[in-house]
C-alpha cells in the first residue's frame, strides 16, 4: 500500500495523506509499517479459531475463550450439552466450507492442543451440543470461531493463569 500510494503521488498526482490498512492475517505477516498512518488489525490481539485455519496463528496463541460446562449427559447418547450457546459462542460457522464447528475444545490449553473428536456441533440461545458425551459438570475451554462476536457478548474479561483469575477487565463499548 506504501508503494501504490507513491504510485498515485508521483505518476498521478495524487495527493495521498493518509495510508490505512488492516485485517489480522496482515498484522501477523507485515515485516514493517513503516509508512503507513493506520494500522487497523481486526482481531490480532485476541486471535480465534477462524485465525488458525487460515494460518495467522496457532491455537496456543489465542486468548479469548469461553470456559463452559457439561450440564446435559443422557445415558445411550454420544452428545452432551454445554451451558455456552449463541450468546457465549455467537453463531458463527468459521471458516471451513460445509462448516463443522460451533467452536473448538480444547484437550490441552496449556499445550494449545484442540481435541480431534470433540466440539461444539450446533448452539441454540443459551446451549451448545458437544460431539462426545462427557459427564455433568465437565469444564470444556471453548476456542470460539470469532473472537470479536464472541467477546460483544460479555462484560468483563477474566484473565487467567492456568487455571486460576489473576484478574478482571472490563470491556469498554464507549466510542
Amino acid at each position: 500500500m506504501v508503494d501504490f500510494a507513491e504510485r498515485l503521488r508521483t505518476e498521478g498526482g495524487v495527493d495521498v495523506s493518509r495510508i490505512s490498512v488492516g485485517s489480522t492475517p496482515t498484522m501477523t505477516a507485515v515485516k514493517s509499517l513503516h509508512g503507513v498512518t493506520e494500522m487497523r488489525p481486526g482481531n490480532y490481539a485476541l486471535f480465534d479459531y477462524s485465525q488458525t485455519v487460515i494460518g495467522s496463528c496457532e491455537p496456543a496463541d489465542c486468548a479469548a475463550t469461553v470456559l463452559a460446562s457439561v450440564v446435559s449427559s443422557q445415558p445411550g447418547m454420544s452428545h452432551c450439552v454445554v451451558d455456552a450457546g449463541a450468546l457465549a459462542l455467537s453463531k458463527d460457522t468459521g471458516p471451513e466450507d460445509p462448516p463443522s464447528t460451533m467452536g473448538e475444545i480444547f484437550d490441552d490449553y496449556a499445550a494449545g492442543k484442540l481435541s480431534e473428536d470433540t466440539r461444539v456441533v450446533s448452539v441454540s440461545q443459551e446451549h451448545g451440543i458437544v460431539s462426545k458425551r462427557l459427564p455433568v459438570g465437565t469444564k470444556v475451554r471453548i476456542l470460539p470461531n470469532h473472537s470479536c462476536l464472541t467477546v460483544a457478548q460479555f462484560d468483563e474479561f477474566h484473565v487467567v493463569e492456568g487455571d486460576r483469575v489473576v484478574d478482571t477487565w472490563k470491556i469498554w463499548r464507549e466510542r
